[in-house]
């Protein structure tokens, strides 16, 4: 079961890396910004260079990685980051279920006020 899940989240990030590409903006590039929990296994040193190679091999894509090294508080400053910097998409892969909800709901505000070329 376990070996399905890590394939599942696999080809939800491929799929989704594919679904932005149809949304590219006009006149720019599509800004990601993608951070990871750590590189505690294989499997997720795996996951990273596969999320990376993904959209390093779009010329339409940025994408901006952070490493938040096992430590919750590093991935929610990489994540008020990517708002700062007013990316375009936003992936992480969550160390806990919960914590999270104020930044994500500062990027949600942070959308909502965003006016793109």
């Amino acid at each position: 079961m376990r070996k399905f899940t890590k394939v599942l989240v696999m080809m939800s990030v491929i799929m989704l890396a594919m679904s932005i590409s149809m949304f590219a903006k006009v006149g720019g590039k599509i800004v990601v910004g993608f951070s990871q929990i750590g590189s505690e296994s294989e499997w997720r040193n795996a996951n990273t260079v596969s999320v990376q190679n993904t959209f390093n091999e779009d010329p339409n894509m940025i994408l901006i990685y952070s490493d938040a090294q096992q430590k919750q508080e590093n991935q929610i400053k990489a994540l008020r980051s990517f708002v700062a910097r007013k990316v375009d998409v936003i992936l992480f892969t969550a160390l806990v279920e919960t914590g999270y909800g104020p930044v994500l709901a500062e990027a949600k505000k942070s959308k909502n006020s965003c006016n793109h070329d």
